[in-house]
């Protein structure tokens, strides 16, 4: 249930809103995205084990036969497959999107490989400007198909009672890479200062190393009744609607799709300004930035929403909530979409 799972649906749910027939083609198996596919999208599992599960990859092979889609999307790392289907079987446009999330650490992780598949790939769509450069830089003579196409939510928000305290959502998956010791030091701080709150994280077990980190953490500061740890929901959108604040604490994002989802409910937001987030977060009115890795400068901005009013809150969360509906909604989605297929 992360943010490429996320946008995969969302980008399925989008085109078949338009009236495209618009297929999901799951790598592995089911989880908990199952839930948010929206009616009359067709799911095929491929039951993969490995990158040489000749079965699995054959399943791929029927599956384009069958369908023959004139637009192929792969999400990250099932490019690989993707390729290799369009060498074999292919007849299609391959549009690959680099969800990337260690885009601040891009000369740790250069992906040299992609260039040579480059020559297979039709369009490439990147989620933020560190990502488009990067392409456009290492592929000049392919400037013209590279977009940066941003992520976009789309919620069934059902309307709740907020929780009796005041509620964080930390929406991401528990990995290194979103910082949730940041966070939990950050609610240590703030702890010692009597205020009452809650920190709520939602998210799946990725690496349970870090999960194990983060646990003993919290019971070292003995936040046990501060911070929940929740673990995978497929209820976000009754969870966005019961908080009263969102907050994202990550060491490098791309454009991360838990803040616009958090925009979208009319949260107001606190975020590490990394990645992508600072062109969402475009004005202090709509939500505060603060540097990533720094528990103190963030406990001192979950602190002033915890201080602020009602109506203070409902301003931020609403100036946020337009900004995402006006450039980072679906239509505007599908429109830069159209527009890099007409691309030649």
């Amino acid at each position: 249930m992360g943010g490429t799972e996320r946008m995969s649906v969302n980008m399925a749910a989008a085109m078949h809103e338009k009236g495209w027939e618009s297929h999901l083609i799951v790598s592995r198996k089911g989880g908990g995205m199952e839930a948010h596919v929206a009616e009359g999208i067709q799911v095929h599992y491929l039951n993969k084990k490995s990158f040489a599960d000749l079965f699995a990859f054959f399943r791929l092979v029927a599956l384009q036969a069958k369908y023959r889609p004139t637009v192929f999307h792969a999400h990250s790392t099932s490019i690989y497959w993707a390729v290799l289907l369009k060498l074999l079987a292919g007849r299609f446009l391959l549009v690959w999107h680099d969800h990337f999330g260690l885009s601040d650490q891009l000369e740790q992780y250069p992906r040299k490989d992609m260039v040579i598949l480059s020559k297979w790939i039709d369009r490439i769509v990147t989620v933020n400007d560190k990502l488009l450069h990067y392409w456009q830089s290492l592929l000049p003579y392919r400037t013209g198909s590279i977009q940066k196409i941003g992520n976009f939510p789309f919620l069934n928000l059902i309307p709740e009672a907020r929780f009796p305290r005041f509620t964080f959502l930390h929406l991401a998956n528990f990995r290194p890479q979103k910082d949730q010791l940041n966070l939990v030091r950050a609610a240590g701080l703030l702890h010692q200062k009597g205020f009452d709150f809650e920190i709520l994280m939602v998210g799946e077990f990725v690496e349970e190393a870090w999960v194990e980190k983060v646990k003993a953490e919290v019971e070292h500061l003995g936040l046990g009744k501060n911070v929940t740890i929740l673990g995978p929901s497929s209820e976000i959108s009754r969870v966005l609607a019961k908080c009263h604040a969102g907050v994202l604490s990550s060491e490098s994002e791309g454009l991360p799709v838990a803040l616009l989802e958090y925009g979208l409910a009319a949260l107001p937001v606190v975020c590490t300004e990394v990645g992508d987030c600072a062109k969402v977060i475009s004005d202090p009115s709509m939500g505060l930035l603060v540097p990533s890795g720094d528990p103190k400068i963030l406990a001192d901005a979950l602190e002033r929403l915890v201080r602020s009013s009602s109506e203070e809150l409902q301003t931020m969360g609403q100036l946020l909530r337009k900004k995402v509906e006006s450039e980072y909604g679906k239509e505007a989605f599908l429109s830069s979409y159209l527009n890099l297929l007409s691309t030649e």
